[in-house]
């Protein structure tokens, strides 16, 4: 099950890794571009509260987070079944979501259960189906209470105005 099967299917691995990281990262900086190029032109989601074409959904997400103070997605158990030869490949990826919005802040895990496809070599997710398991809310602080981070005074942005962008480019 562990066993490398070959080294294009490590390298296709690889392209959709960088595929599931730009999407968590389109979304955390407000970037609609950069999370729709996850996604193959066809693709689709399946979410529940939207199921259908991959670039609403991108437009909603983005349209829909302007007025919270933050999300950070994080890719945290990652499974991968690539098979180069045949330009496929499925996947599930453990994701922890934390947002703030209004009063409060949330805590939301799920898992994103996909398919890829390797379209003249670019692999992109073509079908992305999110299960939430859980979810924890609590009263927004926004605060460092005992300024253990007051130092800290490069501070992230929910938008594409973050410092990121100056050294990443888009």
């Amino acid at each position: 099950m562990a066993k490398v099967k070959d080294i294009e299917s490590v390298l296709a691995e690889q392209a959709v890794r960088k595929a599931a990281t730009c999407y968590s990262r389109g979304v955390d900086r407000s970037d609609l571009e950069l999370m729709k190029s996850a996604f193959h032109s066809d693709a689709e989601v399946r979410y529940g509260s939207y199921d259908g074409h991959y670039e609403q959904f991108c437009k909603d997400v983005v349209s829909g987070q302007s007025g919270m103070e933050y999300t950070t997605h994080t890719v945290v158990n990652e499974y991968y079944d690539i098979d180069a030869a045949n330009n496929s490949g499925k996947g599930e990826i453990y994701v922890l979501a934390f947002l703030s919005a209004g009063d409060s802040e949330y805590l939301v895990a799920g898992r994103y259960v996909d398919k890829y496809d390797s379209r003249d070599g670019d692999w992109r997710i073509s079908f992305r189906q999110y299960i939430y398991d859980w979810s924890r809310t609590s009263d927004y602080s926004g605060s460092d209470p005992n300024s253990l981070f007051e130092a800290l005074t490069y501070r992230g942005k929910h938008t594409m105005d973050d410092l990121s962008y100056q050294t990443l480019g888009k």
